[in-house]
């Protein structure tokens, strides 16, 4: 299992598609908080001062850069599914097991390489976020402490969390359809579909006055705070209550286990002739 997880790492690291994610990473990683000082150059505000007038800051930028419906939160789990899915196109899937690898072995190497990928690529482009971003805007309004740092160090584990939860689904994508383009059709559906419940909920909860009706404002917040590819609960304070966390981690932990099971059993009885 170990040599056939550092097999499958090596081979999506040395893809020339993970060499063009990295490349679209660095740019939108210069890109982005570049373009946003520009635009609020206007304002003639001092940077030191934006942080506490406009809701811009080096942090929030950096937990922005883990949102799947950002641009390059996008563009991460389709190229990742592109490389993984040519297991399946170039046969190499039969050959592993011609080599005695068992289906349960490929597929959770499958997930772990995927996961691995993602989130590396992801947290590269982030730390380069924030990196350009602390240049030109404060990292918060208030003096980073001692508490911030377990925060933030916090918070990237709970998107690394989320990513596991993606790379489960482009991994069962990719062992139910064995074509990369069939997958990243699903994904993009998938995801479409989680942003369109979400800005209905938000909508609804902007809408709802909560005295008047407490049981729909509950159940469109329920449906708000489960949603992981719209979830904006990380990153956005300086502290989580026990409600946050289990809000946080039980949605991606709950589907994602049911994701891989599933993703077990169908591969289990595919037939790869």
């Amino acid at each position: 299992m170990i040599n056939l997880l550092k097999t499958d790492l090596i081979r999506v690291f040395k893809d020339k598609l993970f060499l063009v994610l990295g490349i679209i990473g660095v740019a939108f990683a210069l890109f982005t908080p570049i373009v946003s000082r520009i635009l609020l150059f206007g304002l003639e505000l001092d940077p030191s001062d934006m942080a506490e007038i406009v809701p811009m800051t080096a942090k929030s930028m950096f937990f922005s850069s883990f949102s799947l419906s950002n641009n390059f939160g996008l563009i991460v789990p389709i190229l990742v599914t592109i490389i993984l899915c040519k297991d399946f196109s170039h046969g190499t899937i039969r050959n592993k097991i011609i080599c005695g690898n068992r289906r349960w072995q490929i597929f959770l190497s499958l997930f772990i390489s995927g996961t691995v990928a993602m989130f590396a690529a992801i947290l590269a482009h982030a730390l380069l976020t924030l990196g350009v971003s602390v240049l030109l805007f404060k990292y918060q309004a208030e003096p980073f402490t001692a508490s911030d740092l377990g925060y933030f160090l916090l918070s990237v584990l709970f998107e690394a969390i989320v990513y596991a939860y993606v790379a489960s689904i482009t991994a069962f994508l990719c062992a139910w359809a064995k074509n990369s383009g069939v997958a990243i059709v699903c994904f993009i559906a998938i995801l479409l579909i989680s942003t369109i419940v979400g800005s209905i909920s938000t909508m609804a909860l902007m809408l709802i006055i909560p005295e008047e009706n407490e049981t729909a404002y509950n159940v469109w917040n329920f449906l708000s705070r489960i949603n992981i590819f719209v979830n904006a609960q990380i990153g956005n304070g300086r502290s989580y209550s026990t409600e946050d966390v289990l809000y946080i981690l039980l949605p991606p932990l709950c589907f994602g286990a049911i994701t891989v099971l599933s993703g077990l059993f169908i591969f289990n009885k595919k037939d790869l002739k």
